[in-house]
């Protein structure tokens, strides 16, 4: 009808007034959100390529070159001569499973530790949870180098330790091992990494319900039973996060050992260090490093087997 103004449109039809169309609409929304999430990831991704790939792409390469410890230049090739010393040669290969015994022992021992105190700040004291979170996070920001010296002075042969059991007339000469050993190390690391391992285990037993462990309590279950099949099961992922966190950092350190191991604390990482400082052999440093992180990646991958055995 003259004058008049139609529109048609049928169910999924154009609209002949606007000339879209859905499924070009539908195809529009999900180009925007596509758009949308690299835009948000790529922050991220390039922070992760940059920091973390790169190094380890220019650490492999040079894990496969040669130094001409004459020139003192480094030499672009590939061979497996570093690698082969890396496992062959008596005192790298020992050092590198004492490291990997170390963090694995430094990390039991913070885990056990940080999900004690992960318990009893949720379940014990929960009115008290948020300050016992704050100074777990305020003790972060101590000094490194501080705790280290700190520990020295406890442990020394004239420390606090070696000086309140003489007066208690429990020894009549200073402890040895207390200081420059394994055991110095171990104890320093574990006060150092604790606040790491404790913040995951606190989120994950954020998500334990209470009724449940009562519940488990009222039907007979025992500590071990409740632990077994309630707490466990729910509190898996903030185990392997904080065995992570423990077991890599206490694999990878070499100021610890340095200043409070002597030379029977000594680890990988402080012949790795040498490698990249004065010995000037990178390559040899890069093929020590990859050898220790393929082993400490088999072992964090039979502890995860073992906690998803345990869990079921």
């Amino acid at each position: 009808m003259a004058g008049s103004e139609v529109q048609l449109t049928g169910g999924d039809g154009p609209s002949m007034a606007t000339g879209t169309h859905p499924v070009a609409s539908r195809s529009g929304r999900r180009r925007a959100a596509w758009l949308g999430a690299v835009a948000q990831l790529a922050p991220p991704a390039l922070f992760y390529l940059l920091l973390f790939v790169a190094p380890l792409g220019i650490l492999a390469a040079y894990s496969v070159y040669t130094v001409d410890q004459i020139n003192l230049q480094i030499e672009p090739g590939f061979t497996l001569d570093n690698y082969r010393a890396a496992v062959d040669a008596g005192l790298y290969r020992e050092l590198i499973v004492h490291t990997i015994l170390t963090g694995l022992a430094v990390a039991v021992v913070t885990v056990a530790f940080a999900y004690v105190f992960a318990y009893i700040a949720t379940f014990v004291f929960p009115l008290r949870r948020e300050l016992l979170l704050f100074l777990v996070l305020a003790s972060i920001f101590g000094g490194y180098l501080v705790r280290i010296y700190a520990w020295r002075t406890i442990l020394g042969e004239e420390g606090l330790v070696n000086s309140a059991l003489a007066s208690m007339g429990l020894i009549s000469d200073p402890l040895d091992f207390l200081i420059f050993s394994r055991f110095a190390v171990v104890v320093t690391l574990v006060n150092f990494l604790l606040p790491f391992a404790i913040l995951p285990l606190y989120s994950a037993m954020q998500n334990v319900p209470r009724d449940a462990l009562e519940a488990g309590r009222d039907l007979g279950g025992g500590p071990l039973a409740v632990f077994r099949t309630i707490l466990l099961p729910v509190t898996t992922t903030g185990i392997r996060v904080a065995f992570a966190f423990a077991f890599v950092l206490a694999a990878g350190d070499y100021v610890t050992p340095a200043l409070v191991g002597g030379t029977s604390g000594q680890m990988v990482g402080n012949i790795i260090a040498d490698q990249f400082g004065p010995a000037f052999n990178w390559p040899l440093g890069s093929a020590l490093a990859f050898t220790t992180l393929a082993l400490a990646l088999v072992v964090y991958w039979i502890v995860g087997a073992l906690l998803r055995f345990a869990a079921r």
